[in-house]
């Protein structure tokens, strides 16, 4: 069997991409996940918090609303995924995401502070049902009953940096990579770093799906243009964070090569 993560993804008729809150799917791998669905493979979403700690983009929730953030983003990621074409996701912790056995449980966001520019570090905050403080095994054997009800060619996740280094990012890692090599399933990591990646492709005609993906999110970020561009064909999404900081969504992905034993 190959290890190029490109040529395993490219013979996968099932793939599950791991993620740590509502909206990394899109931000992280939107075109790619877009162009899997387009060709016809079985994307399946597993979510590993709510996002619970996110800040909210000024005047997008009415004052006195009383419904949880974590609600209002369940909502944001059901209208994402689905512009992505992604019909199956789960919550980790939740059945069928869930170790035989066990009780269900719940992994709350982590939150992040940052460290400089671009990188980000663990917060101060973080509680004893955050996803980085929850056992690692837990959240292992978690993602395991998944991969091994659903029997996927590939599993999907960030890579050891974690994009920015947030640190339920990094922890999506390390549990992918747990959970990987507890059912053998290939793990396949994108590129925090473009310069990192072993190859990087475009995906062309995703645009559109991924402008819709992020516009779900209003709560956590602004789409700066308000509709895609199609003449020239756009390379990325241009966005603005909740924090203020301009960013482009790229339409294209760099993954890194399959870490193997000797």
């Amino acid at each position: 069997m190959s290890t190029d993560p490109w040529d395993l993804l490219d013979a996968a008729s099932t793939v599950v991409a791991f993620h740590a809150h509502p909206d990394d799917e899109a931000l992280a791998t939107g075109a790619l996940l877009t162009a899997l669905t387009a060709r016809g493979t079985r994307v399946i979403l597993v979510t590993a918090t709510r996002g619970e700690e996110g800040e909210i983009v000024p005047g997008t929730v009415a004052d006195g609303e009383q419904q949880p953030l974590e609600e209002i983003r369940e909502g944001e990621i059901a209208a994402a995924t689905a512009a992505l074409g992604i019909a199956e996701r789960h919550w980790l912790g939740t059945a069928p995401a869930l170790a035989p056995d066990a009780a269900p449980r719940r992994y709350r966001d982590s939150g992040m502070q940052w460290v400089r520019p671009g990188l980000a570090g663990p917060a101060d905050t973080a509680g004893e049902d955050s996803f980085t403080h929850r056992p690692l095994d837990d959240a292992a054997a978690d993602l395991a009953a998944l991969l091994q009800s659903v029997q996927p060619d590939v599993l999907l996740s960030y890579d050891d940096e974690g994009t920015y280094g947030h640190p339920d990012h990094v922890r999506a890692h390390l549990v992918a990579r747990a959970a990987s090599e507890l059912t053998d399933v290939p793990f396949v990591q994108v590129a925090s770093d473009p310069q990192a990646a072993q190859e990087v492709r475009e995906h062309p005609g995703t645009a559109e799906a991924v402008h819709r993906a992020l516009s779900a999110y209003r709560t956590q970020l602004t789409v700066v243009d308000p509709a895609p561009a199609s003449d020239p064909a756009p390379e990325s999404i241009p966005i603005r964070h909740v924090g203020g900081q301009d960013d482009a969504v790229p339409l294209a992905t760099g993954l890194r090569p399959l870490e193997t034993s000797a």
